[in-house]
């Protein structure tokens, strides 16, 4: 169970930087704070951010 916890963690980092990061610049004084919120966010919302990631990269021209 903790792998696929630790594994779905990681994929949900992964979306969430695809999806979400990707887009834009971003400037952090606070840099523990940023990937922490980032890795809250991959935590919390990766079951949202995973599925739309994998549709970006079936429908991405690149």
């Amino acid at each position: 169970m903790t792998v696929l916890l630790i594994i779905y963690w990681i994929l949900g980092y992964m979306a969430i930087n695809k999806v979400w990061y990707s887009k834009k610049v971003y400037l952090v004084h606070d840099s523990l704070g940023f990937y922490m919120k980032k890795f809250g966010f991959a935590f919390l919302f990766g079951w949202v951010f995973i599925p739309i990631a994998l549709i970006q990269m079936l429908f991405s021209k690149k």
